[in-house]
């Protein structure tokens, strides 16, 4: 079982993993901790970009390979004609 909480802004019950109300967004976390909140999404959405980067860059190697593989056997095609 999840363990539970009660939002200070509307009262309804969360669950303690939650930092924001899901119902009417208080913040569970106090002032000065939301500064390494933000450090924190920051540093979250630079390892996403990164990670869809490499996606990307894998997906172009990809594609480079089936063109190449393309053309040859279109070459090959042509030849045995």
């Amino acid at each position: 079982m999840k363990s539970v909480t009660v939002c200070r802004g509307c009262g309804r019950t969360i669950d303690n993993d939650f930092i924001y109300c899901p119902w009417c967004g208080y913040s569970r976390v106090a002032a000065d901790d939301n500064a390494s909140l933000e450090t924190v999404f920051n540093q979250l959405e630079h390892l996403q970009a990164d990670s869809r980067n490499q996606q990307i860059s894998e997906m172009e190697k990809q594609l480079d390979e089936l063109e190449h593989e393309l053309d040859t056997l279109v070459l090959s095609s042509e030849m045995h004609k």
